[in-house]
């Protein structure tokens, strides 16, 4: 599980499993490209993507000014973005788009860094307030029928699984840590649901961390109130950059609220699932994405980062972008408390210090250093911090945690936030 950041680093560098990662990132860059865009006006759209028959692909949820990417194998797309002003996710005849018949592409990038990433954004510039005068008829498009033309949604996406699901095996958790794009093909990015989705119940989203899977919940998820909370589990490959999972979990989120309209919901996280689930976090504040999340409590996160990703880094042949992420300073640790969360959501943090290892030299869980998950900003944003006697494992089964928990949800008010 996360025991790999101090074991696996030290282990393998130079391994099987770095060298089948660096082929695996060198063959994305030979085989795909990014379709990358700017939302530009004062509405929210939806942007699909497709291909040259008009055949829907992908689609994203976009807030004004927001960028937005899709990463394909090479070819010819088209992008069609409307203001779907009221809510039946067709485009219809008087509501605003822009449809690029060509969509400009750029060679796929692992881990562009924001500089690239803002430029990346020039590449298509969608105003569909002011485009919608052009005499092209777009393509006739319609949402509500993406889960029946896109068959990797109807797996993946807000349907019922166990937490024995053979997607959560040890070996596909393996695989998403070392062959993530094995992973993105066979398995792909996941948000499942334990029962039907009931909408008198508030959802609850779970994200495991690093080598990990949804099952790491199942003790908690045991002593959680199933009458009244919807339990969530978000899955996805942990080897990919941190910044591609917390896009594309910020995309569920805003999916799941689009299309359902959740009164509020909740998101908890462990370990490196905090550093992915904050990030998506930010990226929902933008166009008011938040606006319905209450709570948000994290369990053993690494908030300042490992130190064994920063010697994977200065000692590996080859360098797991993941690494980069996580290595104490990285431009992706600074961002995450550079904007803080909406004040309505309420932070707990969870710390484990018990189970130190001699394999770091500071004080440790077992796997992540204390003075990691006491990172100072984090702190500083909490309304609630507890330390708990468990090792970076054990928080996920202590009777502590779950009394936290649910005193945390209990003490949610009747409606809204605060």
């Amino acid at each position: 599980m996360a025991r790999l950041l101090v074991l696996g680093l030290l282990a393998l560098l130079g391994g099987c499993q770095l060298l089948e990662l660096d082929r695996q990132y060198a063959s994305a860059q030979r085989e795909l490209l990014l379709i990358p865009g700017t939302l530009q006006g004062s509405e929210q759209a939806l942007v699909a993507l497709l291909d040259p028959q008009a055949r829907l692909l992908a689609y994203r949820i976009v807030q004004p000014g927001g960028l937005f990417y899709f990463s394909m194998p090479a070819g010819d797309y088209q992008l069609l973005a409307f203001s779907d002003r009221n809510g039946n996710l067709r485009l219809d005849a008087d509501e605003p788009h822009h449809w690029l018949p060509q969509a400009r592409t750029a060679p796929f990038r692992v881990q562009p860094n924001a500089e690239q990433r803002s430029q990346l954004g020039q590449l298509n510039l969608l105003q569909p307030e002011l485009a919608s005068h052009s005499r092209a008829t777009p393509p006739a498009l319609d949402l509500s029928q993406a889960y029946r033309e896109l068959p990797r949604l109807q797996h993946n996406y807000l349907q019922v699984v166990d937490f024995d699901d053979p997607r959560f095996s040890p070996q596909r958790v393996s695989q998403g840590a070392w062959q993530p794009l094995d992973f993105l093909s066979e398995v792909g990015y996941g948000l499942y649901l334990l029962e039907p989705w009931d909408a008198d119940k508030e959802p609850i989203v779970l994200v495991h961390g690093i080598n990990s899977g949804p099952p790491v919940w199942r003790e908690l998820a045991e002593h959680i109130d199933r009458e009244r909370f919807q339990l969530v589990l978000f899955h996805y490959p942990s080897g990919l950059p941190l910044n591609h999972s917390a896009y594309l979990l910020g995309e569920a989120l805003r999916d799941v609220q689009l299309r359902h309209r959740p009164q509020r919901f909740h998101v908890f996280a462990h370990s490196m699932g905090g550093l992915v689930a904050r990030r998506a976090v930010q990226l929902l504040s933008a166009g008011g994405g938040t606006d319905r999340q209450c709570l948000f409590l994290t369990l053993a996160t690494p908030w300042d980062g490992h130190p064994s990703a920063a010697d994977g880094i200065a000692r590996a042949p080859v360098v797991a972008p993941v690494w980069r992420d996580l290595a104490p300073g990285s431009q992706y640790l600074q961002s995450l408390f550079a904007t803080p969360l909406p004040a309505h959501i309420s932070q707990w943090l969870l710390v484990s210090y018990s189970g130190n290892s001699r394999l770091l030299e500071q004080p440790n869980d077992g796997v992540v250093p204390l003075a990691s998950e006491l990172r100072a900003a984090a702190q500083d944003e909490a309304q609630r911090l507890f330390l708990l006697a468990e090792d970076h494992t054990s928080i996920l089964a202590s009777p502590r945690s779950q009394e936290l928990i649910r005193r945390a949800l209990s003490e949610l008010p009747d409606s809204g936030c605060r």
